[in-house]
């Protein structure tokens, strides 16, 4: 693995824990006051992660597609706009190249948004800065998006407004589903949270996400006959056919299962604030639509959007967690556990080899 990601790793853990240790607390105009990282460090922690990621070269399975995407024009941008055809990443790609006429100006740009918003949501949620630092990248939200860039701008966009569904301020959520659907269609499928999320969390949530979960496992020749017939697809090529066909590793799946049990099995069930109520509802839907994506791997990439849900919700759930020594037990139980995830999803992403723009 490239010295680049230890790297990462290192800076992850530095300026998080200076970030973290050096708080800052600010007053509001009604009295009310609240704590957030120290700003500066938070920063240029900020800054690494975006400057790796916009200045990587040949990284990621589908680099060459996006350094070598199709410049439209403003009229393509409209066309895609009038027929809901990803306009927000056309319209991307036009500012980019006005801005800066080379082939890498995409891929920055796409990180300065992507990394941008989810470390600007971290900070501003401010709470256990450091733990959703770590995983944040070791859940792969952050490499992840060297491959999938379109999906992970739409995770980016869902994960800054997430906070709409936790305020119960639907109409606004589903602006932000709509603006993120704008990079990748398939972030439609997070209109069902505002379904499910509200829900006190129990046995018959469980119950309803397993049973939908299984059903798609099993059905999902039939999903895409749905998908092909939405887009109007007559012709599906070879390598898409393979790609809809081959399975997600199970270690992904079972690893997303791990907050599920440790909400089970270790943290009480009573007292829990509409904020907890929420991230442990979406620690379950983000572990059922891991196996409902178990046998095809174009269908597992809702994990893309729902893995952000943790990056925020393990200091929650841990939260619940009785007994001080077990809690603390548990907080290095999963660093070690995700950081052994983040390793193999390097080597099995395909991006474990890195190189700089400016070796091209």
């Amino acid at each position: 693995m490239s010295i680049v990601y230890w790297g990462v790793l290192l800076a992850v853990v530095l300026c998080g824990s200076a970030a973290e240790g050096n708080p800052k607390a600010k007053l509001c105009r009604d009295g009310s006051f609240f704590i957030r990282p120290d700003p500066g460090m938070a920063f240029i922690l900020s800054a690494i992660l975006i400057l790796i990621s916009g200045l990587r070269y040949r990284v990621g399975t589908d680099y060459m597609a996006y350094y070598s995407w199709q410049v439209p024009t403003w009229e393509n941008v409209w066309k895609n706009f009038l027929s809901f055809n990803e306009s927000g990443f056309s319209l991307l790609t036009l500012l980019s190249r006005s801005i800066w006429d080379d082939r890498q100006s995409l891929i920055l740009f796409s990180a300065v948004i992507t990394v941008g918003l989810y470390t600007w949501t971290i900070y501003r949620e401010g709470q256990a800065y450091l733990l959703s630092m770590l995983l944040y990248l070791f859940l792969g939200q952050w490499q992840g998006s060297f491959n999938a860039i379109r999906q992970y701008l739409a995770g980016a966009v869902l994960f800054a407004g997430y906070h709409f569904i936790l305020k119960k301020d639907y109409g606004k959520y589903i602006l932000i589903v709509v603006l993120a659907s704008l990079f990748h269609k398939m972030a439609l499928v997070m209109i069902v949270p505002c379904f499910l999320f509200w829900r006190k969390p129990d046995i018959t949530q469980l119950v309803i996400l397993a049973a939908g979960s299984i059903v798609l496992v099993f059905s999902t020749d039939t999903v895409f006959r749905i998908i092909d017939t939405m887009k109007g697809k007559t012709t599906i090529f070879a390598d898409e056919i393979a790609y809809r066909s081959n399975s997600v590793s199970l270690f992904r799946i079972l690893v997303g299962f791990v907050p599920v049990l440790i909400y089970i099995f270790f943290c009480r069930k009573d007292r829990h604030t509409e904020k907890q109520d929420f991230f442990i509802n979406a620690a379950f839907f983000n572990a059922f639509a891991l196996l409902a994506g178990w046998k095809s791997a174009y269908l597992g990439r809702i994990g893309m959007y729902t893995n952000g849900f943790l990056v925020l919700g393990y200091h929650q759930i841990l939260q619940l967690i009785r007994d001080d020594k077990a809690r603390i037990i548990t907080y290095y139980f999963v660093v070690v556990l995700y950081l052994l995830f983040w390793l193999y999803s390097i080597q099995a992403g395909g991006i474990s080899a890195f190189q700089w723009v400016f070796s091209r």
